[in-house]
Parts: structure tokens; C-alpha cells; sequence
């Protein structure tokens, strides 16, 4: 029973993919019907450029501070330090790699 099962279903499968492609004109044909070209420009919906308003820079820069910083950082703090302060007897980075002496 199985076998059959196993035979059977790619043969559905074939003749269901036969039967769809039967509707399409033959793309050989010179004289086959081919559907209407549509012409959409590539312009459609732009919108040109406009400068956006200049709002004052102090009051952005407040507005990201009590917000807690870009992205959440302030500057100088780096994942686990609480504070922006050195703390004794740590190292400071100087931001790149660190190199072995």
C-alpha cells in the first residue's frame, strides 16, 4: 500500500504541473497573444527633497541627556562600569585594541 502511495503522489503531482502549463501560449509561437506591456515610470510617488527645520542644538542635546544618552550610553561608560567616573585601580582604554607587551 505504501508503494503505491509513494507512486502515486508524484504521478498527481506531474500531471497537475502538465495541466497548468497547458494555458500558456507557446513562447515559441511568433503569432501566440502576449499580454498588454504596462509602462509605470520609476518617478512615480517621488517626492522631492526639503530641508527639515533646525531646532535649537541645546535643547536636543537635553533632550537625549534625560532620555539617558544615545542609545542608552552615556559617554565614557562602557557595559557594567555604573558611572562615567574612573574608578581606582582600573585601567583606562584608550578605546582600541588591546596589545601585549
Amino acid at each position: 500500500m505504501r508503494k503505491k502511495i509513494c507512486l502515486a503522489v508524484p504521478a498527481l503531482m506531474l500531471a497537475g504541473v502538465a495541466v497548468a502549463q497547458s494555458d500558456r501560449p507557446n513562447p515559441l509561437d511568433a503569432k501566440a497573444p502576449a499580454p498588454q506591456a504596462e509602462y509605470r515610470s520609476a518617478f512615480e510617488g517621488y517626492r522631492p527633497f526639503a530641508d527639515q527645520d533646525l531646532r535649537d542644538w541645546r535643547k536636543a542635546n537635553d533632550e537625549v541627556g534625560a532620555a539617558g544618552g544615545h542609545a542608552g550610553q552615556r559617554p565614557g561608560q562602557g557595559p557594567g562600569e555604573p558611572t562615567s567616573k574612573p574608578q581606582a585601580g582600573k585601567p583606562q582604554s584608550s578605546g582600541g585594541p588591546a596589545r601585549q607587551k
